[in-house]
């Protein structure tokens, strides 16, 4: 491939110093050199880098003179007009301006940022015809700051790991270390309070600022408190000291006071193994893995407090990860792959958000990171959902570019959201008639019916069966395979209204037959959907969750035993008064019960508490977001998996409590339900099962684990150990990925033996 890369004039490459974007765009011309391309430059004249072809412009010096940067648009546009046709990738890290004269030829172009981005610039170039056209920011927060037209994606800002030294082990007086230029919103002034406050001795390094504020900032908040002791200044670093000085950190400390779009120091020292803390600003929600290569804090006691246990994170594990996310051979093949004719698009449906969701986005995250270019179209239905992903959206933490959200919700869009209403009631009269009938079996069937075709693909999934109409109509406009995926035994659900069943059953026999597979969640709702589709490829994909989400384990110590229980609702038929009951056969035990979900009915937690003999041993949490109920549920001793046999999906599933229980290092304790039994009795050294209608059956499983600590530690130990080996995502996806693959090719026959091997 022959690439073109662009920045503006003003700075020359090699950099000299820190550098930023320049920096970025040095080593990523030398990777696509090491790997065959032919780079050509169009930056600084006088720049010069091994391996690569410069075509020089403008004149060192930055930042350029506004004279110099004008001059620098019709030079650009001189050399692009004349050339394009010469390259097949143009990348652009300068003006978006720059663009304009190949806008509409079919050269494919990215224009990555690396700042703010003016959203009137995007506006005006996807109003003029344009082709081959490509944004990338450098973190999904930058791009969620601004709902932006066009293709985009978040593409991380790199460093070279090979040129980093990981210090595994360090000095027990190790410093802590603040990196970057010396100016307010830097936050080296935090640095310091935490150096002190902590007894840790705190290494400066990096220029001043040039400008006369920053200057006066220097003056009287940080030169008074260095004492070249416990606080050193060293000034400014090359790349030998700056591997030297990060490498024999304690922490690198990052209290930045700004929505900083990519902070590259940070993957720097986790190239060394040094974990950083940070306040959570900007993209440090995307950059840092909690507890795995720092912490993230909103205050400066949440600093301190995280230094304090930052001996908790392995360093090789801190490089390890961040190599695998952020090493410049990962993030150049992340651009070349964007524009490869060979990625293929897949669009995932589902009818409910995200956070309600984990499955579909654990689906998601795993296409995307392997390349694949994934869309999401989903529908509002709760509203606790909706503020957690919101605050997901604000950090960072999910794409609105890839999220798609069709029928609008009460918030943001009520209008959107009242028509769709008013459509589905409307389609429900009419649903005596075949199609309709389709429309009326979810709130969002219409509108993923609706949107589905502005989204070709190679692959659509489907999950619940509300979006599979849409899905379908994927398919047969783009000619693409389908997968459905029954997390639950849909035909077997509890039922609202007298015909449901009927109306699924009905569903189900005219739309499954068009699918090429369909993915379960547990070995016996495969069996069950085998039983009426025997032709149809079946594959069991377990609720498991990446290993990332493993939790410490904990032995327990004390004299209290703590239950846990959560779903994304509190109600009946969850075995929570089995759960009360139990408890009041032991009334001399120190055990409470910690209730988590989405409260619908105060009357029922009324009713609850009201069943208790011991109500203040009995507590109540709010739903929290997925990828923090493993942590929450590592608070706990045993989690409690209480199907009810009330209809049949219940007595097959395996829900996803069980594996994040699994995860959190919890005993399980599990009603007898068919599906939950036999997995229980797969492993039984991670707890017990009890008779679902028998209260006094549970307490005395309960009983067992409070007299007996040495089994409960057993129990938890060996849960833990399980979720690590063999019960985790990262093993589970092979059979799936290989599922997906074998359909994008085409290759129906490879699919039945993939199929049928697992």
């Amino acid at each position: 491939m022959k690439i073109l890369i662009v920045m503006d004039p003003g700075i020359l490459i090699p950099v000299e110093g820190y550098g930023g974007i320049e920096r970025i765009i040095e080593m990523l011309s030398l990777e696509y050199v090491r790997n065959g391309h032919e780079v050509h430059l169009l930056v600084t004249s006088g720049s010069k880098l091994e391996g690569c072809i410069i075509h020089g412009y403008g004149k060192a010096g930055f930042p350029p003179e506004r004279r110099d940067a004008l001059k620098a648009i019709p030079l650009v546009w001189g050399f692009l007009w004349k050339h394009w046709n010469e390259f097949d990738l143009v990348h652009n890290f300068g003006r978006l301006i720059y663009l304009l004269p190949i806008l509409n030829h079919p050269v494919k172009k990215i224009m990555s940022y690396q700042r703010e981005i003016n959203k009137k610039n995007i506006k005006w170039v996807n109003a003029i015809p344009n082709q081959a056209l490509f944004f990338t920011g450098c973190s999904q927060n930058l791009i969620n700051r601004n709902r932006l037209p066009g293709e985009w994606e978040a593409v991380y800002n790199s460093c070279d790991f090979d040129k980093y030294q990981l210090q595994a082990k360090i000095a027990e007086d190790a410093p802590l270390i603040f990196l970057g230029r010396i100016e307010k919103v830097k936050g080296c002034h935090i640095a310091i309070q935490v150096a002190l406050a902590t007894g840790n001795q705190l290494i400066i390094a990096g220029n001043m600022s040039a400008l006369p504020e920053e200057k006066i900032y220097f003056d009287t908040c940080i030169a008074p408190l260095i004492d070249s002791k416990q606080i050193q200044y060293i000034g400014a670093v090359n790349d030998v000291q700056k591997n030297k000085c990060l490498g024999k950190a304690k922490a690198l400390i990052f209290p930045i006071e700004w929505n900083e779009p990519f902070g590259i120091v940070m993957i720097e020292a986790m190239a060394c193994g040094t974990p950083v803390v940070a306040f959570n600003r900007g993209s440090v929600n995307e950059v840092i893995e909690e507890g795995i290569t720092g912490y993230k804090v909103d205050t400066l006691e949440g600093m301190i407090a995280a230094v304090a246990r930052i001996g908790n994170i392995s360093r090789a594990s801190c490089m390890d990860f961040a190599k695998k996310r952020f090493d410049v051979k990962v993030i150049a093949k992340r651009y070349l792959g964007m524009v490869s004719e060979c990625r293929k698009k897949i669009v995932i449906l589902t009818t409910h958000q995200p956070a309600a969701n984990p499955r579909a986005m654990k689906e998601y995250e795993t296409l995307k990171e392997i390349g694949y270019s994934v869309k999401l179209l989903y529908a509002y239905n709760t509203d606790w959902s909706y503020r957690i992903d919101e605050k997901k959206f604000t950090l960072g933490e999910l794409s609105r570019q890839d999220l798609i959200e069709v029928g609008g919700n009460p918030h943001d869009s009520p209008i959107n959201y009242f028509i769709s209403r008013i459509m589905y009631k409307c389609l429900s009269t009419l649903a005596m008639f075949t199609t309709f009938k389709e429309m009326s079996f979810a709130l969002a069937a219409f509108p993923l019916w609706r949107q589905v075709r502005q989204y070709p693909a190679a692959l659509y999934i489907a999950h619940y069966l509300g979006a599979l109409p849409a899905a379908l109509k994927g398919s047969k406009k783009y000619k693409a395979p389908v997968v459905f995926d029954a997390e639950d035994f849909h035909r077997g659900e509890y039922s609202y209204y007298d015909e449901q069943e009927h109306d699924v059953v009905s569903l189900e026999d005219r739309l499954l037959p068009q699918v090429c597979a369909i993915t379960t969640a547990s070995p016996l709702i495969s069996a069950a959907y085998k039983n009426y589709y025997p032709k149809k490829n079946i594959l069991t994909v377990n609720n498991v969750f990446s290993k990332r989400y493993l939790q410490t384990h904990h032995l327990n110590v004390s004299k209290e035993l703590k239950l846990f229980w959560f779903s994304q609702h509190i109600g009946v038929f969850r075995g929570l008064e089995i759960f009360i009951e139990a408890l009041n056969y032991l009334p001399g035990a120190f055990i409470t019960l910690t209730i988590m979900g989405n409260n619908r009915s105060q009357l029922y937690k009324e009713k609850l508490l009201a069943l208790s003999k011991r109500p203040g041993n009995i507590f109540f949490r709010n739903t929290a977001p997925p990828e923090e109920i493993f942590s929450i549920a590592a608070g706990y001793d045993v989690g409690l998996a209480g199907e009810m046999p009330n209809f049949k999906n219940k007595e097959l599933c395996l829900s996803n409590k069980i594996f994040t229980y699994l995860l959190a290092g919890n005993c399980i304790v599990a009603s007898d339900m068919q599906g939950q039994k036999e997995f229980m009795e797969q492993y039984p050294d991670i707890g017990f099962t009890y008779k679902h209608d028998e209260p006094k059956d549970l307490a005395q499983k309960i009983k067992l684990l409070y007299d007996d600590r040495i089994l409960l530690n057993t129990c938890k130990k060996t849960s833990i150990q399980l979720a690590k080996d063999t019960l985790n995502w990262e093993e589970e996806m092979g059979p799936w990925l290989q599922l997906v693959g074998q359909l994008l090719k085409g290759k129906k026959n490879s699919l039945a033996e993939t199929v049928n091997a697992h």
